[in-house]
C-alpha cells in the first residue's frame, strides 16, 4: 500500500511538474509600450537636444522611435509598439541618441532596462538613463500595456510585430541631382513598417541571394572585390535611408487610402505619380524607390541596396500604380501592380498570392495585381505606363 502511493505520488507529481513547465512554455503575451517622453537630458552648447530611442526585447525584434525636433520639450506623440507573443522573461532594453546630421554616428546619450514585464509598476520620476560611465542623463517615461496572447494570434511566431504601420520617406538632394528624374532634383526612398511579415512569409520561405545571377556572385560571392562591393552598397544604402531631421517625413498608414495619399499622390500637383518602383520586403519593413535606365537611378534602386547587403529577403521585385480602368480614367480608382522581377533574388512566382495577401491585410481597401515577371500581361501594362509617361 505504501509503496504503491509513493509511486503514484511520484507519478503525478512528475506529471503535475511537465504540464507546469509545458504551460510555462506555453504562456506568451501581448505587449503595447507606449514612449512618452525623455526629461533632463544633457544639454547642448548649441541648440537643442533632438532624441530618439532604439528598443529591444530580448535582441529579438527593435523599435527606432521618431526623432523629436529640436524643442526644449521631448516629448513622442502618439509613439506606441505593439508586439505579439512575447515570453513571461522577456526584457526590454531601450538607448536613448542624439540626432546629430552633421556627423556620422548619432551622439548616445544612455540606456536603462526592464527585467519585469509582466509586473511592470512605472517609476514616478521614470527611468533613470545611464551613461557610458555610469553618468546620471536624465528620465524616460514610458507605459506598458500587457495581455495574455489570445487564442486568435497564438499561432503567429514569437516577437511578431502588429503595428503601428508607420512610413519613413528620406529625400536626398545629392542623389537627386545626379538621377535628374524631377525639377526639383530630390531622389526619394521610402521605408514601411508592415504588420506580420512572418505569417505571410515562413522563416523557411526566405528568398536567398541567386547564385547564377553574375551581379549577384559579384556582391555575395567569395571574391576579393566582394567586399569592396558590400562596403559602396551599404554606404549607398545608409545614405538613401538614413533618418535626418531635416529631409525625413514620417507618419502613420492605416488602410489604401492613406497609402495612396502619403505615399503615392504628389503633395503639390495632387496627381498619382506613375512610375516604376523596385521594392524589397524584409523581416519587418516594405522598401521601395524608383527605378529606371538612367545609370544613378539604376544603382540607387539595386535590390542589393535596398536589402542593405543582406542575403536574403522575404521577397523582391518591381512594383507600377496604374488605374484600374485604364490610363484614359486616372481620375477613378488606382491599383498597385507587382512582380517578382529581381535578378539578385529571383523570388518564387508561387509566393506573388502570399504577398497580395500582406499587403491586403496592412492596407485594406487597396487594389492589388500581381504577374510573374515572364507574364506578357506585366510586359503591357509596364508598355502602357512607358507609353503614358512619355506623353
Amino acid at each position: 500500500m505504501y509503496s504503491y502511493s509513493v509511486s503514484f505520488g511520484l507519478k503525478q507529481m512528475l506529471l503535475h511538474t511537465t504540464l507546469l513547465a509545458h504551460n510555462e512554455l506555453q504562456d506568451s503575451y501581448d505587449i503595447v509600450i507606449k514612449f512618452h517622453s525623455a526629461k533632463n537630458l544633457p544639454k547642448k552648447f548649441l541648440g537643442h537636444t533632438t532624441p530618439y530611442c532604439v528598443a529591444k526585447i530580448d535582441h529579438k525584434i527593435s523599435y527606432t522611435s521618431t526623432i523629436i525636433s529640436k524643442t526644449s520639450s521631448h516629448t513622442w506623440d502618439n509613439e506606441k509598439w505593439f508586439v505579439r507573443n512575447i515570453p513571461i522573461n522577456a526584457k526590454l532594453s531601450v538607448k536613448v541618441y542624439d540626432k546629430d546630421d552633421d556627423q556620422i554616428v548619432d551622439n548616445y546619450i544612455g540606456r536603462f532596462d526592464i527585467f519585469d514585464l509582466i509586473n511592470y509598476t512605472p517609476p514616478v520620476k521614470g527611468h533613470k538613463i545611464i551613461g557610458l560611465f555610469g553618468q546620471h542623463h536624465g528620465y524616460f517615461h514610458l507605459s506598458i500595456e500587457l495581455t495574455k496572447s489570445s487564442d486568435d494570434t497564438k499561432h503567429l511566431p514569437p516577437y511578431t510585430f502588429d503595428g503601428p504601420c508607420r512610413y519613413f520617406r528620406h529625400d536626398s538632394f545629392a542623389v537627386g541631382r545626379l538621377t535628374m528624374l524631377n525639377t526639383d532634383y530630390v531622389y526619394s526612398t521610402w521605408k514601411i513598417q508592415i504588420r506580420r511579415i512572418s505569417e505571410f512569409f515562413k522563416p523557411c520561405d526566405r528568398q536567398y541571394w541567386n547564385k547564377k545571377y553574375l551581379a549577384a556572385r559579384t556582391i555575395f560571392g567569395n571574391f576579393p572585390h566582394s567586399l569592396a562591393s558590400q562596403s559602396t552598397i551599404k554606404l549607398a544604402h545608409k545614405i538613401l535611408y538614413g533618418r535626418t531631421i531635416k529631409n525625413t517625413e514620417n507618419g502613420h498608414l492605416t488602410n489604401a487610402h492613406d497609402l495612396w495619399k502619403s505615399i503615392f499622390t504628389d503633395p503639390i500637383t495632387k496627381e498619382i505619380k506613375p512610375c516604376i518602383y523596385t521594392y524589397i520586403i524584409d523581416n519587418n519593413t516594405w522598401r521601395f524607390s524608383q527605378t529606371g535606365t538612367q545609370f544613378f537611378t539604376n544603382f540607387a534602386s539595386k535590390h542589393a541596396l535596398l536589402a542593405n547587403c543582406s542575403e536574403h529577403v522575404r521577397y523582391a521585385g518591381e512594383f507600377h500604380p496604374r488605374p484600374k480602368y485604364g490610363w484614359d480614367r486616372c481620375d477613378d480608382e488606382w491599383e498597385l501592380v507587382f512582380d517578382n522581377g529581381s535578378g539578385t533574388y529571383a523570388p518564387d512566382a508561387s509566393l506573388l498570392n502570399n504577398l497580395k495577401e500582406l499587403l491586403a491585410f496592412n492596407f485594406p481597401g487597396l487594389n492589388i495585381v500581381t504577374y510573374n515577371r515572364e507574364d506578357p500581361q506585366l510586359k503591357q501594362s509596364i508598355q502602357q505606363l512607358k507609353l503614358f509617361m512619355e506623353n
